[in-house]
């Protein structure tokens, strides 16, 4: 279903870091403290052990 990042030029690359550096500046903005790189790798490892726990298949829904 993903597409392979093998195939992606140079510019893509850069773009979709652009992307998820602007995302995780406005998140940072929400947060009432300051996020880490570290602190948004265990937010991201929460969310997804959250979401294996309650097992939100697609045909859960």
């Amino acid at each position: 279903m993903s597409e392979s990042t093998d195939s992606w030029s140079d510019e893509r690359v850069q773009a979709e870091l652009e992307a998820v550096l602007a995302d995780l500046q406005t998140l940072e903005e929400h947060l009432a403290e300051p996020l880490t790189l570290s602190g948004a790798i265990t937010e991201i490892e929460t969310t997804i052990t959250m979401y294996k726990q309650t097992d939100m298949g697609p045909d859960d829904a």
